[in-house]
Order: structure tokens, then sequence, then C-alpha cells
């Protein structure tokens, strides 16, 4: 891959970035820095080939990263509980207050609602949004801190670290009521879930887990040396996982499936790991036939994915927050003030 294009936020100061996302014709990029002694973002969108600014947003907050939605709208929260929702120009459709709490990242209900859970200190609700107008749908009580969500099947699910030191609880609710289907305890953190068909997979403190989206049973369990946390995303290609822990290691797991006629039993077993220097930005990501992983120290460097064999490196600049997205052969990393975009060639 080579550097077509690079884009600078100009003049700000402490500046980190969120996550890049895409669809065919824009790429966009949440900043965040320090402002007259307290936060500001800006959200901009750019020509996905050529790096061309197309539109830019300036939030007086700390944005979460955005989602795009199939008609190209545009979505993101923010840290002054508010939601914000652009059209796919950059104009303002509406602003969506759900108290004064941090939000998470939003997730995509179907196709016609938003899902966000509040984080951080005296957080406790999770919110349903209407698309079009912002409007409040619902709201579930969580009861605490709550990391990304996910969506499938008419189910959100997300972990919640309870408050008063009560543990950590895995819940699942209904999209249509905000209605509590399951919720599983426990005593090790749990983080961010992906649903891969029924299957509920969650990195957790000690261990890479696998629940059933109906039931919330514990259909598998991979246990972690030393208790490294899976504090990061998930990347699920096929039956492989890919995941980044706080113990610098990158590491790949294979989910197996076992029919007998009676039912399908499910296995999680470690296929490799590699260590890294300096930690990983946001989650690995298979581009092609190699795996890249940012990290502050090593820029973007790609893993074959089926042995973890160290294969190549590209150069990133240095800073705050970040994370990596490959999409229609293109891979975009964004760091500090900075997003590079690779593309074929």
């Amino acid at each position: 891959m080579k550097l077509n294009w690079s884009y600078r936020l100009p003049k700000e100061r402490q500046v980190g970035a969120r996550a890049p996302v895409a669809d065919a014709e824009t790429v966009l990029v949440a900043f965040h820095y320090d402002k007259a002694d307290f936060y500001e973002s800006t959200l901009v969108a750019l020509d996905r080939t050529t790096g061309e600014e197309r539109w830019r947003a300036t939030i007086p907050h700390v944005l979460s990263e955005p989602v795009l939605a199939p008609d190209g709208s545009v979505y993101v929260s923010s840290f002054s509980g508010t939601v914000h929702a652009f059209d796919r120009s950059g104009g303002k459709l509406w602003d969506g207050p759900c108290g004064d709490r941090n939000m998470g990242r939003l997730c995509l209900v179907g196709n016609d609602r938003l899902a966000v859970a509040e984080a951080g200190g005296g957080a406790s609700k999770t919110w349903c949004l209407d698309m079009r107008t912002g409007s409040k749908v619902w709201a579930f009580d969580n009861q605490g801190h709550s990391y990304a969500l996910a969506a499938s099947n008419g189910r959100v699910v997300h972990a919640t670290v309870l408050a008063k030191g009560a543990g950590v609880r895995l819940h699942c609710v209904d999209t249509s009521s905000g209605r509590a289907l399951w919720a599983v305890d426990s005593a090790e953190w749990m983080f961010h879930p992906v649903v891969q068909d029924q299957t509920v997979l969650i990195g957790a403190r000690g261990s890479l887990r696998a629940y059933s989206l109906q039931t919330g049973e514990l259909l598998a369990r991979l246990d972690l040396g030393d208790k490294e946390a899976i504090d990061g995303q998930l990347q699920v290609a096929g039956d492989r996982i890919y995941f980044g822990t706080d113990a610098g290691r990158v590491r790949c797991a294979v989910l197996q499936r076992k029919r007998s006629f009676f039912k399908t039993r499910l296995s999680l077993e470690s296929a490799w790991q590699a260590a890294c220097e300096g930690g990983i930005r946001g989650r690995p990501v298979v581009a092609g036939d190699a795996l890249a992983v940012l990290t502050p120290e090593e820029g973007i460097f790609f893993l074959d994915t089926a042995t973890g064999q160290s294969l190549s490196a590209l150069k990133m600049g240095k800073g705050d927050g970040g994370g990596l997205l490959y999409d229609r052969e293109w891979l975009y990393g964004a760091l500090g003030r900075e997003i590079r975009a690779f593309g074929p060639g």
C-alpha cells in the first residue's frame, strides 16, 4: 500500500483523534483538543480518495467516534450529553439532548433508531433515539458506566460497570421497547461486545467469552494468561477473532462450532499471539490478507492473519487517541491531529 494523502488539523493543542469511519465517497474523523481551559471537537468530512475537505462541524465538547447511516447522514455523541445529527453535506439535522452525562459511541439500531449509553461518573442510562428527529424512544436504567453497544436481531447488548463496586453486568435489551431480556453478572470487568450470528463475543479481564444472544448462556470461554484484559474492540473475520490486550499483545482466537444431532457446541481456541511495543490504539483490522495494527511507537504494522508473523509497516505521526479503518481496499489511520490514507499500489 502507498500513502495517497494526509490531513492535519492545524493550530489546536493536545489533539486526539477517534477512529475514522467511511462510506463510498467520504471518510470522517472526529478530533478533540484543549480549548480555553475546556474542550472542543471538530468533525471533518474528507473525500476518501483525495483528502479534500468537504465539510466540518465544531462542537464545544469531546466527541465520540461518529457513525454513518446508509443514506449518508452522520451521527455523533458528545460528552455534554447531546447527540448531533448532520446530513451528507454537513447540514445540521438536529441536536438530541439525553441529559448531562458523557455519552459513549452511538450504535445504529435497525433502519430508524440510534442507541447510546452513558459513560463515566454518575452514568446510569441507555438511551434510544429516533434517527429522524432525535426524540427519545425509550430509556433503560443500566445502573452504571457502560462500554460500547452492539445491536442485532432486535436486541442491544452492552456491558456496564455497576455503581458502588457491585461488579459488571452484561445487559440484553429489546430494541423496540427498552425492556430487559436477560442479564449476566461478572466479577471480572467485561468491555466491548460484538454480535456474530446469534453469539455475543466480548473481551473481559482474563478471558474472551461467547454468550447466547437469545438466553445469555455462557457458550465458550478462552482464559488468558496473567489476567490480561481485552479492553479494546474485537475484529471478527469468519471464525477468527483478533484483539489487542493491555499486556501489549495482539492475539488471535478461533471460534469453533461442533455440531451434534441435538445441538451445536462452541469452543474458543488460541491460534497465536504477537508482542506489540508501546500499546495498541483502536482495534486491529483485517486489511486484505494481513492484520493491520496501530501503535504509537511503530505506526501501522502488518501481521500474517494465519500465523501472526510480522510482514511490514507504514509510518504514522505521534499523538493521542486514534484508530484504523479498512474500507474498499483503502486503509485509513488516525492518530493525534492527523489522518493518513493508504491506497492500493
